[in-house]
């Protein structure tokens, strides 16, 4: 499955007009949606849980409103009755629980932000087993075998692919980096790692000189690049992140004295503003983030497998990009929001569920 990913590559990695997270973008062209009338809940509406492993960042509480904004939308056409969350605070024990106490509840369909690639599938079996369908999202993909599990995945492997090439290529091919990864075992650190690896086989002078965990948080980065930066011989050139940690790259570097190397964004405000107002003059790179509307698209897949529509069992979500040429759209944005484009259901049933 996971080379079957990575083969799919830039035919879905697209650069997409960017909105802030919690501005709606619609393609044009959509027709209206479904209606309860069409949908075999019986007007009764689906009941869905929400297993996130992690809402400890602005990333998965943007995912999590996402997911609640689009269960409102099919709650007023009658589809949707109910959507339960369940955190389990990086424990895969916790999780494996709240999954199989959703299938005790009875719920129609679960989305599972996974905290593991393996520990879960026994829980998704089970839940399977009981004709309830599982949708991946974000930090998959599971190696579950389950009958009713779907994915939806980004190319991570791209995605980090084409930041950490814009590094390479900015710093001149060569020098030291520091690449920031996200939770320890977690399979979306693992992909995403991957897909650094993939790109510094082309640049043999671009040394990594620390591999920095930061949860993909801003606190956390912060405290250890504290910690780590001291220690450090060389001259650090540029800096790779997954996502939720650049600006506090920023703030390190600059606490520590350091000159700014070319740190690649993570399309959260914190960085787009100070990258539009207050980075050094002529100070380029490139932001590039997984896109928490993927809630709202396992809501949507959720409910268009319950219907019994043919939904493909591995999608591909479209990852955000903002260059040099976009940051200035950005420049006032919450710190907290997170720059990506956000569809509505038809295009996400044109151009995810319905694309293979």
């Amino acid at each position: 499955m996971k080379k079957r990913i990575g083969a799919l590559l830039l035919s879905i990695a697209l650069v997409f007009s960017l909105a802030a997270c919690g501005q709606e973008e619609k393609p044009a062209g959509s027709s209206a949606s479904a209606t309860a009338s069409e949908s075999k809940s019986g007007g009764k509406g689906y009941v869905i849980g929400f297993s996130n492993s992690y809402n400890g960042n602005s990333y998965r509480q943007a995912m999590e409103g996402y997911a609640k904004k689009a269960a409102e939308e099919l709650k007023a056409s009658g589809e949707v009755k109910e959507l339960i969350f369940a955190e389990s605070n990086q424990n895969n024990s916790t999780q494996v629980q709240q999954i199989q106490n959703f299938v005790m509840q009875g719920v129609d369909a679960i989305v599972i932000d996974p905290g593991s690639a393996t520990a879960l599938n026994g829980a998704i079996q089970e839940a399977s087993d009981a004709g309830i369908p599982c949708i991946i999202i974000n930090d998959g993909p599971v190696d579950s075998k389950a009958d009713r599990c779907y994915q939806i995945n980004f190319d991570t492997v791209a995605q980090m692919g084409a930041l950490t090439d814009y590094v390479c290529k900015a710093i001149g091919g060569k020098g030291s980096i520091i690449e920031l990864r996200g939770t320890a075992g977690s399979q979306f650190d693992a992909i995403a790692h991957k897909g650094v690896q993939e790109v510094l086989k082309k640049y043999p002078d671009v040394k990594v000189a620390a591999e920095v965990y930061t949860d993909w948080t801003g606190s956390k980065a912060q405290s250890e690049l504290a910690s780590v930066l001291p220690t450090l011989k060389q001259k650090i050139d540029g800096v790779v992140t997954q996502g939720g940690d650049s600006y506090a790259a920023v703030q390190a570097f600059q606490s520590a004295g350091l000159d700014l190397p070319i740190i690649g964004g993570d399309n959260r405000g914190y960085f787009l503003k100070w990258w539009a107002k207050d980075a050094p003059k002529g100070y380029n790179t490139i932001s590039v983030s997984s896109n928490p509307w993927d809630g709202a698209t396992g809501v949507y897949a959720a409910v268009d497998i319950l219907d019994g529509k043919d939904v493909p069992k591995e999608m591909i979500h479209p990852y955000g990009v903002v260059t040099a040429d976009d940051v200035q759209k950005y420049a006032n944005v919450k710190d907290e929001d997170i720059a990506c484009p956000t569809y509505d259901r038809d295009w996400v049933r044109e151009n995810i569920i319905k694309k293979k």
